[in-house]
């Protein structure tokens, strides 16, 4: 019980001192914890020094005695930020984006409406690696410089971003279907087959959103789409060279090809799991600085100008392996595990499946995803197994809260994507929830149709 508020009361101060904005992330992330992990080697009557056991397990991995299994920490996830963030931020510079940008400059004719949709198309295609980082990363550097330029909103860019990668990081390869399976015995084939129909449909939510969004900024910037023949080819220009004039003397075009080749194939080997994106992105990072700018003095001044770009979303990350290891390390997400499972009456019968969905959601937002799965997922399979719904129907029900996950304060990547489009990490929580929310009742709704969850 005393585990259950300790890990309520962290959480609550920790969104409200973000929100209030009396702490960085980075403190928010380490301090916090830090006074609540003291307090909780007192009530298990611990040394203080488990303490930092637990964060060294939260920033490392953990090896579960009875099973082998293997948890990572968010080191790696940490390393990927790093040296992903470093590799775009010098094809940033080169002017690897820069056709992109003017493609879309001179297609959008000024139009946000079109900006929108056009973001949201990229982030559908290239979240189907699976990987949260590596589409906010890519999406970021792709569309940030162009949304400046149009002085569109910035938390918009986050949320139109983040929306896909909330719904297709349910991929056979993603990380929640695979967790899913694995806590509750279920063939992962069998259950991505179920969640598809709601993925498809989510997806068409997510385009549409983004038309609304755009529809909005239309409205805000005064752009009228029946005057848009009248932007003058004076503003395109201006737009245009705003964006070739920015830092000239980095870009590169004549290595365009050669940038645009290694950034490809970088992606490719991402996605086909042939080495750690840690690895890949370190290895792209030297190659590009070296090829790009030959002199040992041009890149030594680039590494120092893309050192805090880097740094921020870094410490960040390993940060939230502090968060993370105290909350777990001390048994705080265990104790709130089985207090969300109390929650739900048993009572409810064939309804429970549902109402469980709707109320496990927080859970799926605050605990770590292994923490929701293993314990709380695994146990409420069992409970709704004694009123009929079969294992597949109850894995089906605990996907249904990943509608919510992309605004998890456990998701290193989320902090990055903070701090590139300079806003408030619970502005954006806000900002997501306002505009996503009715894909959790997509989910629902079209999964009772089709009959894989029961209503």
């Amino acid at each position: 019980m005393i585990l259950t508020f300790l890990a309520i009361a962290m959480i609550t101060i920790f969104i409200v001192v973000l929100a209030k904005k009396k702490l960085s992330i980075f403190g928010a992330l380490t301090l916090i914890p830090l006074i609540f992990g003291i307090i909780a080697t007192f009530v298990n009557k611990v040394p203080l020094t488990d303490m930092f056991e637990w964060i060294k397990t939260g920033l490392f991995y953990s090896v579960n005695a009875e099973t082998g299994k293997v948890s990572m920490g968010v080191i790696s996830p940490a390393i990927v930020i790093l040296f992903a963030v470093l590799y775009f931020g010098v094809m940033l510079n080169v002017g690897l984006f820069d056709p992109l940008c003017e493609f879309f400059i001179k297609k959008a004719k000024g139009d946000p409406l079109k900006v929108t949709v056009a973001t949201v198309l990229t982030s559908l295609v290239v979240t189907m690696n699976g990987d949260t980082t590596t589409t906010i990363i890519i999406c970021v550097a792709a569309f940030i410089e162009l949304w400046k330029q149009m002085k569109m909103n910035l938390l918009y860019l986050a949320v139109i971003i983040v929306t896909p990668i909330g719904i297709f990081n349910q991929l056979p390869w993603g990380g929640p279907t695979i967790a899913a399976s694995t806590a509750m015995g279920v063939e992962i084939s069998t259950l991505f087959a179920a969640l598809l129909p709601g993925l498809l449909v989510a997806a068409v939510y997510a385009v549409i959103m983004a038309y609304i969004i755009g529809l909005k900024e239309r409205k805000r910037l005064n752009f009228d789409p029946k005057d848009a023949k009248d932007v003058s080819p004076e503003t395109i220009q201006g737009m245009l060279n705003a964006i070739r004039d920015n830092e000239p003397e980095l870009k590169r075009p004549k290595m365009w090809w050669f940038n645009l080749i290694m950034t490809l194939a970088i992606l490719a080997m991402l996605i086909m799991d042939i080495a750690h994106g840690g690895i890949l992105f370190m290895l792209g990072a030297a190659i590009a600085l070296t090829a790009n700018y030959r002199s040992s003095k041009l890149v030594t001044e680039r590494l120092d100008a893309l050192a805090a770009d880097s740094l921020a979303p870094a410490l960040a990350t390993l940060a939230a392996g502090v968060f993370s290891g105290i909350l777990t390390g001390s048994g705080m997400a265990t104790a709130l595990a089985e207090g969300i499972t109390k929650i739900i009456p048993e009572a409810l019968g064939t309804h429970m499946a549902p109402i469980y969905a709707i109320i496990s959601a927080p859970a799926i937002t605050f605990l770590p995803q292994d923490a929701f799965y293993f314990g709380i997922a695994s146990v409420m399979a069992g409970v709704m197994g004694q009123f009929g719904i079969t294992p597949d129907q109850a894995a089906v029900a605990s996907m249904v809260g990943q509608a919510f996950r992309l605004i998890s304060p456990v998701i290193p990547a989320l902090y990055m994507l903070c701090e590139y489009t300079e806003i408030n990490f619970v502005d954006f929580q806000k900002g997501y929830i306002k505009f996503a929310w009715p894909i959790l009742f997509i989910y629902i709704i079209v999964y009772g149709i089709t009959g894989v969850m029961p209503l």
